[in-house]
């Protein structure tokens, strides 16, 4: 893949990163849990396959788009049933 490609990839890809963390909010960043730290991963594994052309531009926001959309409505339903934190695994310190 030629190298201008790449930088308008790389633009796209910031922009696009850019865009979900202000839709997600600067607090939801700064704290994050574990499962918030797994999504994290997936998703710079995804912008891994944008970069390099693995993946079109489109699969690439559907995709992320996807899995921000479930994440934070799993979110969602977790604050609205009166906790404030997700439920710790047998084991671990509970609420």
């Amino acid at each position: 893949m030629d190298l201008w490609r790449i930088i308008v990839r790389v633009l796209f890809g910031y922009v696009f990163a850019l865009a979900v963390i202000r839709i997600a909010g600067k607090r939801t960043v700064s704290r994050t849990d574990v499962s918030s730290c797994v999504v994290l991963i997936v998703i710079g594994d995804m912008f891994d396959d944008l970069l390099w052309g693995d993946v079109p531009a489109a699969q690439f926001v559907v995709g992320i788009g996807a899995l921000v959309l479930a994440h934070v409505t799993a979110r969602l339903a977790v604050f609205r049933s009166g906790d404030r934190k997700w439920r710790q695994e047998a084991g671990g310190a509970g609420p």
